[in-house]
């Protein structure tokens, strides 16, 4: 029979290897079936003596259960499973693990409920009938420590029944799960987070299987996004993938897919249908993922969408090519090379070979291709002038290139140097120009043109003469040759200027000479040195001679030796001759005056003016204008180039043209007369062409003055509008470009100023006569600061007054500074109804 202490013992160890294989976690039902089964085997004792050993048993049975209980991680409690739900039981270590004595357990009912936390407590309550239901039932939720802190715990709860079956009693465990709550909130914050960036990530991330049927494992949810595919769709379709390449790139990605398993990674490019059936581009990067074996597991991938990306290659490829061929059939060669270092070759066109029969590598592989080529007589000269391209920026120069057959042609190189961002030589860009036609021409020209020069040097009555850069004679006519020949032969090519001068001044030919020969040596050299006004000589034969000079375009010196002495035997009469003109220029100037509009016809455009209109000559450059037009009335201020006899020719071509613009202008557009006047201009004075001898022109201001409206359209090339009120004075700019001008295009356009005028508002156009002229203590322009000044000195005063105050102002401010051009001044109050 066995003992009450084996009973003991065995119950005891039961209970300790549960502890142990549960790590604590003991089921509450198999503690209650062990004490159970010792209990039963206690009473089946029928003697006494038993009985008291039970008693015994049970106090040592009860101290070693609370011994394992208080070491347990776990919680054991109990109360009744019916009636008032009364705490049964609690384990000791609820005050090591949770905090609490037992007593607060076992004395308050309602323990449990008010520790629950708040947002859990309705979940747990709602699932407490599915403990009855199956007699056990296993929850997590956060519950209250006696510090105030929460902590999860696991609730394990088992029903224990009577001999009929009924709930009796209700014993669980709290094991803290707090550690293992929050590694998963940390592991579903980590998965929310890799979502999130595979959600928003450019590139669809997939996987599949590296063996077997290559079963699709993975696909990130940006698939919808960017291909429009659910990832279902990918997922339970192993052909998902090769369905969706183009055809026409499927072979060749296939059979480059056995790099991912030589190399274990790999790299591909194709077309990929999209869910509305139009293909984009991918770049599909692959990565495989080996075993602990080495063997192939998965294959783990990316899908970038590149679409952009090839359709900017596309059209550069489609750029290049256009630019090949361009560059091919281009009459000149592009080339390039670095601009620092060895100068290496960087890029030729390949049309060199069709210009120069020169295969493009014989000028990238070499880098005196080029100096190796250039005729020897010209690369001195190409070479020291080489310095002009990183001066400047760009230079150009002709010289004699050798082609492939060996003969020489002559080419046009234009250079262009290209800085990088630090403002350093980077590269110089060139192309070589075959002009070997043209250089030709020129020389036949230039020699055909040195003989019509000698020609004509030989035909005419005065001396003439030509010197290089140093000095030296080059060429002179028989008439030359008299003033100079001393009785010993004339000058010869290739003597001095300075020996020439001295060999007349001692035969005694100068006669101005004579009582000073050296200090007019001097004096001579330095005038032909710096050639200015024109020298008069009296000659020893009692001629007087005029002597011109002027430097050439290569720094020589080209004279003409003119006979004056009958000019100045008939000094008089030429005084004669220029009274003649003086009187013709002043009738000149009454009929300039007479073209211009009456100043009474102002009285009709404004409610107060003044005009002063003065030339700096007889007559002038300045114009001025008033004309009726639809909606109002026109004022025009104008300056043509040049002064005196040139500046009023030029306002005659001005005014010829005015009329019939300002009949074709639009009553809001003054900007059209101007453009019209500047396309007349050129066309002209034959100044539509890039090239020619003449670049004349004028600067003006156009008003278009509006009654009706109260408002005025102002348009002005290279010229301003001024404004005045109790404000103070404006200046409204015209544009920066003048009217006729070579330098501007024929369709050049000016803009249109549109401003409302009322009570108060005076307006002013001056021609740069004003501006620009000198005075003052330090030599310095009238300026526009100055007349700013003086008109908000005398804004609202009459414009009688206004006009006296500007003359008196500029004529103390000129003082002895000489007037420097015309001068027109417009003032006026603009009508208003």
């Amino acid at each position: 029979m066995t003992t009450l202490r084996e009973c003991a013992d065995t119950a005891a160890a039961a209970l300790a290897e549960k502890l142990r294989a549960s790590k604590g976690k003991v089921d509450a039902k198999a503690i209650a079936e062990i004490i159970e089964t010792v209990l039963n085997e206690a009473t089946s004792e029928r003697d006494k003596g038993a009985q008291r050993r039970l008693v015994d048993l049970q106090a040592s049975m009860q101290e070693r259960l609370t011994r394992l209980l208080d070491a347990s991680p776990a919680v054991i409690y109990s109360f009744k499973a019916r009636d008032d739900f009364a705490p049964i039981f609690v384990s000791g270590n609820i005050d090591r693990l949770l905090g609490y004595s037992a007593d607060k357990y076992l004395k308050n009912a309602d323990f449990w409920r008010e520790r629950v936390h708040p947002d859990d407590i309705a979940a747990i309550e709602a699932e407490q009938t599915k403990l009855f239901e199956n007699g056990q039932h296993t929850t997590e939720y956060r519950f209250r420590q006696k510090n105030g802190a929460y902590r999860w715990v696991s609730d394990e709860q088992h029903v224990i029944r009577d001999e009929k079956g009924d709930p009796l009693e209700i014993v669980g465990s709290w094991s803290d799960i707090t550690a293992r709550k929050k590694a998963e909130e940390a592991e579903d914050a980590l998965q929310a987070r890799l979502a999130l960036l595979l959600e928003t990530a450019p590139a669809v991330i997939y996987s599949f299987k590296a063996s077997g049927d290559y079963a699709p494992t993975f696909v990130s949810e940006n698939i919808k996004r960017l291909l429009g595919y659910c990832p279902d769709k990918y997922l339970k379709n192993a052909d998902f993938w090769r369905k969706r390449v183009h055809p026409d790139d499927l072979a060749h990605v296939e059979a480059e897919q056995v790099k991912v398993f030589e190399q274990d990674r790999h790299s591909a490019e194709y077309r990929f249908r999209n869910i509305d059936g139009t293909y984009r581009w991918l770049s599909d990067e692959q990565h495989l993922i080996r075993d602990e074996k080495g063997e192939p597991l998965e294959i783990v991938g990316s899908w970038s969408d590149i679409t952009q990306r090839k359709a900017a290659e596309q059209a550069e490829d489609a750029l290049k090519a256009r630019i090949s061929l361009l560059l091919e059939s281009a009459p000149a060669v592009v080339y390039s090379f670095a601009a620092t270092g060895d100068f290496a070759p960087t890029f030729i066109s390949e049309n060199v070979k069709r210009v120069l029969g020169y295969c493009p590598d014989e000028y990238l592989k070499n880098a005196d291709f080029w100096r190796a080529r250039v005729h020897p007589e010209d690369l001195a000269a190409v070479e020291a002038e080489q310095v002009k391209l990183f001066e400047h920026g760009s230079h150009i120069a002709e010289y004699r290139f050798r082609k492939k057959d060996g003969t020489y042609c002559w080419v046009s190189d234009e250079q262009h140097l290209i800085r990088d961002h630090h403002g350093q030589p980077m590269e110089v860009v060139g192309s070589w120009s075959e002009v070997t036609a043209r250089k030709t021409a020129e020389q036949a020209a230039l020699q055909a043109s040195e003989q019509r020069l000698t020609d004509a040097v030989e035909s005419i009555s005065e001396g003439f003469s030509l010197f290089d850069t140093q000095d030296r004679l080059v060429l002179g006519n028989y008439k030359y040759k008299e003033l100079f020949d001393h009785g010993e032969g004339p000058p010869k090519p290739g003597m001095t200027y300075e020996e020439i001068l001295r060999t007349a001044v001692e035969s005694g030919l100068i006669q101005d000479a004579r009582s000073r020969p050296k200090a007019w040596i001097e004096e001579r050299l330095a005038q032909h040195r710096n050639p200015g006004e024109p020298v008069l000589e009296h000659r020893a034969n009692g001629s007087w001679i005029q002597v011109s000079e002027r430097r050439t375009e290569n720094a020589g010196r080209v004279a003409v030796y003119s006979d004056l002495t009958e000019l100045k035997e008939s000094e008089q009469r030429a005084a004669a001759a220029n009274q003649l003109i003086l009187q013709s220029l002043r009738y000149a100037r009454r009929i300039q005056a007479a073209i211009l509009p009456q100043l009474r016809e102002l009285a009709t455009v404004s409610d107060d003016h003044f005009l002063i209109w003065e030339p700096r000559d007889i007559v002038g450059g300045d114009f001025f204008w008033f004309q009726p037009i639809r909606d109002g009335h026109a004022v025009i201020v104008g300056d043509c180039t040049g002064h005196g006899v040139p500046g009023a020719f030029m306002t005659l071509v001005a005014w010829g043209m005015l009329d019939r613009m300002l009949q074709l202008a639009p009553s809001e557009n003054p900007s059209e007369v101007l453009a019209g006047l500047h396309r007349g201009v050129q066309t002209l004075l034959g100044q539509d062409q890039k090239t020619g001898e003449t670049d004349d022109g004028l600067e003006a201001g156009v008003c278009f003055i509006n009654p009706d409206r109260r408002k005025m359209a102002f348009a002005g090339a290279r010229f301003s509008l001024w404004r005045s009120n109790e404000r103070g004075v404006t200046e409204i700019k015209g544009d920066r470009k003048g009217v006729g001008y070579r330098r501007y295009p024929k369709e050049t356009s000016f803009t249109d100023i549109t401003l409302p005028y009322g009570e108060g508002d005076s307006f002013y156009m001056t021609t740069d006569g004003l501006i620009d002229q000198i005075g003052g203590p330090r030599g310095r322009s009238f300026g526009k600061r100055r007349f700013q000044t003086l008109l908000k000195k005398y804004q609202g005063h009459p414009m009688q007054i206004q006009a006296e105050a500007v003359r008196t102002e500029l004529a103390r401010y000129q003082g002895q500074q000489i007037r420097r051009d015309d001068l027109t001044i417009l003032g006026f109050v603009p009508l208003g109804r």
